[in-house]
């Protein structure tokens, strides 16, 4: 698995500070799933897992929702 450069990793953290404080601690402990609640979004915007637009039904059976 490739890691993501240290300048998209801090764009993507900085995504962190508008999540409301009960998600971040629901994702703290446990209780959330962010990559099960990533899939579904994605799902949901019918794109598969490499971001590419696939339609919904598609994109739901790609990552398994």
């Amino acid at each position: 698995m490739s890691h993501p450069s240290q300048s998209i990793t801090r764009d993507l953290a900085e995504q962190f500070e508008a999540l409301d404080t009960r998600f971040l601690l629901a994702l703290h402990h446990g209780d959330a799933d962010a990559v099960v609640i990533a899939r579904r979004v994605l799902a949901e915007r019918g794109i598969d897992g490499s971001g590419r637009w696939v339609g919904f039904a598609e994109a739901a059976d790609r990552l398994g929702v």
